[in-house]
């Protein structure tokens, strides 16, 4: 019965698959990045920012993926783009709060933007019919 109960849980939460593409495409990005800094610094940064965008991303793509089965296109892409954004404000202000981050908002903008943008594209994947989760709720025709 607690199977069942965290393999909905998980359903529910999480997108391993574009989690673990965020992972691969933004550890390799700040890995470049810090390359000037040295072998330890850049694979540091690419394992650092691989996790944070593991758990961001797995966890706002799926949220985008609740929104993706309505049958309003419009609704769909705004909703299902604005509330991910939004999460990744939050997760991202948090996470430069913590850090002590000098230009805190500032810094938080470009993964917002990311990911306002992305959650436009896993939503396009996914009303295609491509990616989705086990518990995936079918788009009326």
């Amino acid at each position: 019965m607690w199977k069942k109960k965290a393999v909905a849980l998980y359903y529910n939460l999480f997108n391993l698959k574009f989690a673990v593409i965020s992972a691969i495409c933004n550890g390799a990005i700040a890995v470049v990045i810090n390359w000037p800094h040295g072998p330890g610094e850049c694979i540091a940064a690419g394992l650092t920012q691989a996790a944070s965008s593991f758990l961001s991303t797995g966890v706002t793509a799926r949220v985008v993926q609740h929104f993706s089965p309505l049958r309003s296109t419009l609704t769909s892409y705004f909703w299902g783009s604005l509330i991910p954004a939004t999460l990744t404000f939050i997760m991202s202000f948090a996470a430069h709060w913590w850090n002590n981050t000098p230009e805190i908002v500032v810094s938080c903008v470009a993964p917002t933007a990311i990911s306002y943008a992305t959650s436009y594209i896993t939503n396009f994947i996914t009303r295609r019919g491509h990616m989705r989760p086990g518990n995936y709720k079918e788009v009326d025709p």
